[in-house]
């Protein structure tokens, strides 16, 4: 899988809108005219739609104001946000739970589909080194 990135990628901020995560694909892509670094990984991805936890289907419900079924259901992906008042950093917030959801069950992230196709969804704290530079 792919990740690109403007910049080196020397450490990961564990604070950007989806946490620690970052965003990879199946194909290079390049989302900006900058300068682009493009990284190689391999990592081990759940289905979105495996995806349970009782905690962060409570925090999901009270960031979008919803039921825990409703919660659950944005969790694993059956249900989309865009029908709870979403925004593009409310939706980039979901894809770091799942991440982060992904990690708890023992994953490195998880394999979800966004508006660019098939995305893979990996909290990157302590992992920068599986990073492998292919291009600069």
């Amino acid at each position: 899988m792919y990740h690109t990135s403007p910049t080196k990628i020397t450490e990961i901020n564990k604070y950007g809108i989806a946490g620690d995560c970052l965003f990879f694909s199946d194909d290079i892509y390049q989302m900006s005219a900058a300068a682009t670094f493009v990284y190689e990984a391999d990592f081990s991805c759940v289905s979105a739609s495996q995806l349970f936890d009782e905690n962060i289907i409570t925090d999901i419900a009270n960031f979008f104001s919803v039921d825990l079924e409703v919660a659950e259901d944005l969790l694993d992906g059956s249900k989309s946000e865009w029908d709870y008042e979403c925004d593009g950093e409310s939706s980039w917030w979901l894809q770091g739970k799942r991440g982060q959801c992904a990690v708890k069950m023992g994953y490195d992230g998880c394999k979800d589909s966004d508006e660019q196709g098939r995305v893979y969804i990996v909290p990157m704290s302590g992992k920068v080194d599986k990073l492998k530079l292919i291009q600069s």
